[in-house]
C-alpha cells in the first residue's frame, strides 16, 4: 500500500507596487488573478513600507489614520482590467470597485473621483 500525503501552501504573493502622486497602484502579477483573494496581506506589506516611509507608528500613532488611507489605490488584475482598491482608516481592505478599464490614465482620472 503506497501513501501519498499533500501539504498545501499558498503561493507566494507577486504584486509590484509603486506611487504616482496621490495613487498607489498594485498590479497583480500571478497568472491566476490570486491577488485579490490576497489583499489582506499585500495591503499590509505595502503599508508597512509606507510606516517606514512617513514614520507612523502603530504603537504611537493609532488614533490617526493609517497613511495608506490617505491614497487613491489602483489594482491591476492579471487581466489587464483596473479597480479601486478601497480601504477602512486602519488601512486594511475594505473591497474593490470594478473600474473595467485597460488604461492607467482613465483609471487614475475614475479612482480620484470616487468617495
Amino acid at each position: 500500500m503506497n501513501a501519498f500525503v499533500m501539504t498545501l501552501t499558498p503561493s507566494t504573493l507577486q504584486f509590484d507596487w509603486g506611487s504616482d502622486g496621490l495613487v498607489l497602484w498594485i498590479e497583480d502579477l500571478s497568472s491566476d488573478s490570486s491577488l485579490v483573494c490576497r489583499m489582506d496581506d499585500a495591503l499590509s506589506r505595502i503599508a508597512f513600507a509606507i510606516e517606514l516611509q512617513t514614520g507612523w507608528d502603530h504603537r504611537t500613532d493609532g488614533d490617526t489614520y493609517h497613511p495608506i488611507y490617505g491614497y487613491r489605490l489602483l489594482m491591476r488584475d492579471a487581466t489587464g482590467v483596473w479597480h479601486a482598491v478601497r480601504v477602512d482608516e486602519a488601512g486594511r481592505f475594505a473591497g474593490l470597485v470594478p473600474l473595467q478599464e485597460l488604461d492607467y490614465e482613465i483609471a487614475y482620472e475614475k479612482v480620484m473621483w470616487l468617495d
